[in-house]
């Protein structure tokens, strides 16, 4: 038995697919929509871009079904899965497919997944059973493949009625490298996201604290100190850094007037320099070159986060002559922990997109996103929980992070969304909430603890609770969030009701800006 995760997880911007394949730079994402509207006399399959036309006559039960492969990477995929009811009102739901190449689901959100064989039977999680006419619900889930063949599932039933139609297209297993990579401006609401990054290999799991900055300039090596690495990176080879979670990024500065990175294998990434906007470069790598129209001579910023890929960096590559420089990075940190949501699930950037980047960058803080699809606070029901995986290097695996490496002044937790679809109690929610607030104390002894109300109010006399206990003990510093309000179903989300958008992020973002800023001891601009 698997769980449901997550708000209401990941479509992706609305460019609206509904057949075949779309790829963005050599990221490749498939989207498959079929559609049926049947009576008792009569059954019509619409699918691509033709429109529905209801079917005259008794009743009819009708559905559509727009089924996303959001990410993929070896041996890993992340589905995203939209059921629209075109027929009469239902209020329960059982939607069921095939695959056909061996794919097995690993963990879901928003639904209950069972699988035997090849047939997957998602089924609704309570709180969404309920579908009126026109109404639609979401679901995802991560999956593995054989790294061969990923193919599209050929047809779909709800409540054992058949939605005809097949895929035209499969994804692409991995990003296609471009020979001569030409970056492009992102825009703030028209990037393609792919759901939350997935975990790539790591060199060797044994993270080191990086060396003390010489007085004279760096290398660009991974282990340079001028480099200044934020979120959790696995440094445990010098010959190559590893980001995990989500949100992760490096910066630096350096002379000259041209950079290049090095990456081992076909990524997709951000680069900012000087301060400029975010550049995505997809499916690169090897050396590419982040300046093919050379900077004026001088001193320049640098600034580096990772979409999804082979993320490994190995270096930086400079001018004869030029070195990397101090940065000089703000000595503030917060650190955001949750799920899809703080992910950026559904963003144009993800990460970047996500109320915690946001947040972090209208405060001019160092920032890191703790967070991943699907999570719950409590381990339950095939949900990973932060209760437990918070203290590791990544977000999966069994690595303890080196919390050394650095402190937080404020740690904003945002979890529960997903608990619920898990059968997690009340009671378990607040014991497991209590006791990681207090394990979350002894790793920042000096950051100011928020726990802020899910934007679906669940759980939240549980949450309260577990801050009044932590208050009760003698932590003062330990704060409540009401969000009640902050969004409006089907105006700040990109799914309904879900994953906020990327407005809906800023707006979040706006609103922690006043709460957060007075207890590390910044201004809001």
């Amino acid at each position: 038995m698997l769980g449901r995760g997550s708000s209401r997880r990941q479509a992706t911007p609305h460019t609206q697919v509904r057949s075949g394949i779309r790829t963005h730079g050599s990221r490749v994402r498939a989207r498959m929509r079929t559609v049926l509207a049947c009576s008792v006399a009569a059954l019509t399959a619409v699918i691509g871009t033709m429109s529905h036309q209801a079917v005259a006559g008794a009743a009819a039960a009708g559905c559509r079904v727009d089924y996303t492969v959001t990410s993929q990477w070896p041996g890993g995929f992340t589905g995203a899965v939209t059921v629209t009811n075109l027929g009469d009102p239902v209020s329960g739901w059982k939607l069921a497919w095939s695959f056909t190449a061996g794919q097995t689901v690993t963990q879901a959100w928003n639904a209950t997944l069972t699988q035997n064989g090849a047939q997957v039977t998602a089924a609704d999680a309570g709180y969404n059973a309920a579908l009126a006419t026109g109404g639609s619900t979401a679901f995802g889930f991560n999956g593995s493949w054989n790294n061969s063949a990923n193919p599209l599932p050929l047809s779909f039933t709800l409540n054992g009625t058949p939605c005809a139609g097949s895929a035209t297209s499969t994804p692409s297993p991995t990003p296609t490298p471009s020979p001569t990579p030409s970056p492009s401006a992102s825009p703030s609401a028209s990037r393609t996201p792919s759901p939350t990054p997935s975990p790539t290999p790591s060199p060797t799991p044994s993270p080191t604290p990086s060396p003390t900055p010489s007085p004279r300039g760096g290398d660009g090596s991974p282990a340079d100190p001028r480099i200044a690495y934020a979120g959790r990176w696995d440094t445990g080879s010098s010959t190559g850094y590893v980001p995990n979670w989500t949100g992760a990024y490096f910066e630096t500065a350096f002379t000259g007037t041209t950079v290049k990175i090095k990456q081992r294998d076909a990524v997709n990434m951000y680069v900012s320099i000087d301060g400029g906007d975010d550049v995505f470069y997809a499916g690169v790598r090897g050396t590419v070159n982040l300046t093919p129209t050379p900077l004026p001579s001088g001193t320049h910023t640098l600034r580096v986060s990772y979409r999804s890929g082979d993320t490994v960096f190995q270096g930086l590559v400079l001018d004869p002559g030029a070195t990397t420089v101090d940065p000089h990075p703000p000595t503030k940190l917060i650190e955001f922990v949750g799920d899809s949501i703080t992910a950026g699930y559904l963003d144009s950037k993800l990460a970047l997109s996500a109320y915690g980047w946001v947040l972090g960058e209208k405060l001019h803080v160092r920032h890191t996103q703790i967070a991943r699809a699907g999570y719950c606070l409590v381990a339950q029901e095939g949900c990973a929980g932060q209760s437990t995986q918070y203290f590791k290097l990544g977000s999966t695996g069994a690595t303890d992070w080196d919390f050394s490496r650095y402190t937080a002044d404020a740690v904003v937790i945002n979890l529960g969304t997903n608990d619920i679809g898990h059968h997690v109690t009340g009671s378990a929610f607040q014991a497991a909430y209590t006791s990681f607030l207090s394990a979350v104390r002894a790793k920042h002894p000096r950051a100011a603890l928020f726990a802020m109300e899910t934007f679906k109010q669940r759980y939240v006399a549980e949450t309260k609770a577990a801050v009044a206990a932590r208050n009760a003990s003698g932590d003062a510093n330990v704060y409540y969030i009401n969000t009640e309000g902050w969004l409006t179903p089907g105006v700040d989300y990109a799914d309904g009701d879900g994953h906020p958008s990327d407005a809906g992020h800023i707006k979040i973002a706006n609103r922690l800006a006043p709460v957060i800023a007075p207890k590390i001891g910044v201004s809001v601009p």
